[in-house]
């Protein structure tokens, strides 16, 4: 059981280090209306999106199976480790099973998810300040 905390603590370490997206304020700047400004905030997300080869919904849920299964698989030989000194390898395994896939869905579905979001957001960024609109953090 030691060793499951043990990785657990150091998971959760290594998902407050995933890297923040800057957010921006748009505005409106050369006469253009708040309905072009809805209009060219699709557009941008949408190119954004062909352009960097990113689908948000994907990528949170490829993330999320590949971590479950990641997870659930280490956590169940560590849980079946820890359990075999108390004699109760299957109860260990089941219980680090349970554990290391939830905390692997989690954090693989976030990982793959936010790896390549701060390249998309630049490139909607780009998107909308080529449109003519300010932006300010």
């Amino acid at each position: 059981m030691r060793a499951i905390s043990g990785c657990l603590a150091i998971v959760l370490l290594v998902a407050g280090c995933v890297s923040q997206v800057p957010a921006y304020v748009v505005s409106l700047a050369k006469g253009q209306t708040p309905q072009q400004l809805d209009n060219d905030k699709f557009d941008c997300n949408l190119q954004a999106q062909k352009q960097t080869d990113y689908n948000p919904d994907k990528s949170l849920t490829d993330g999320a199976l590949v971590g479950l299964l990641v997870g659930g698989a280490l956590g169940a030989g560590l849980g079946a480790a820890g359990g075999a000194a108390g004699g109760i390898v299957g109860t260990g395994a089941s219980v680090g099973a349970i554990a290391g896939g939830g905390t692997g869905a989690v954090l693989g579905g976030s990982y793959l998810y936010d790896k390549d979001l701060n390249k998309t957001q630049r490139a909607y960024y780009a998107c909308l300040e080529t449109r003519g609109y300010t932006l300010t953090k």
